[in-house]
């Protein structure tokens, strides 16, 4: 996976499975922490973020994508922070890429006001085969990216729309997103103790 690919990445397939069917965003933390923990993984597909034995290597070079760009400045210019600080940061994440969708075409503003705006997404059939798709692959097939998309969504609750029950992804589905293997289980950890925090909580929902 390229820089070219990232429009069309992680991130935001993930972001189609927050897309309400009312054409919204929803308004669940969970959804931000997914999206943000696939930007992450989007820059390991890529070679932009790599780990060795003490710390994380990042090429800060941009991307030419915007959510991407603004996440590698940040951690740029405070490296000290760790990976799962990051993945709880909520100045960066969902609403970058909600954005960064409706700028490309790939999805439609339908209206709303500013705090509900509702959307077409342009690229439903992506987002309905990720719905369905279970591990393992049926054809024994799947890409990395493939990986990556149901491993996040099952620890945040996405592929199970009416409840957003988490459920923990197989390790043989984590390590099939390898090269971001490492990252993604990471990630997969994070996404599991925040479905607990948030869950019942009054802070677990916030408006888009």
């Amino acid at each position: 996976m390229g820089d070219d690919d990232l429009g069309r990445g992680v991130a935001v397939r993930l972001s189609g499975l927050c897309l309400t069917p009312a054409g919204r965003p929803a308004d669940k933390l969970i959804c931000s922490d997914a999206v943000r923990g696939g930007l992450f993984v989007d820059l390991a597909l890529a070679g932009r973020i790599e780990s060795d034995d003490e710390s994380i290597v990042l090429d800060e070079r941009p991307t030419g994508w915007a959510p991407a760009d603004r996440l590698l400045a940040a951690v740029a210019v405070e490296p000290e922070r760790s990976l799962d600080d990051w993945l709880g940061e909520r100045r960066l994440g969902f609403r970058d890429v909600v954005d960064a969708n409706v700028a490309s075409g790939r999805w439609r503003p339908r209206g709303g006001l500013a705090w509900r705006r509702r959307f077409a997404d342009g690229a439903a059939d992506v987002t309905a085969a990720d719905l369905r798709r279970r591990w393992p692959w049926p054809d024994g097939t799947g890409s990395p990216q493939d990986a990556a998309v149901t491993a996040i969504a099952l620890a945040a609750g996405l592929l199970d729309r009416e409840h957003g029950w988490s459920t923990p992804p197989a390790e043989a589905l984590v390590a099939a997103t390898a090269p971001a293997d490492w990252l993604c289980a990471v990630v997969v950890e994070h996404l599991r103790a925040a479905a607990v925090r948030y869950a019942g909580e009054t802070y677990g929902t916030a408006p888009f």
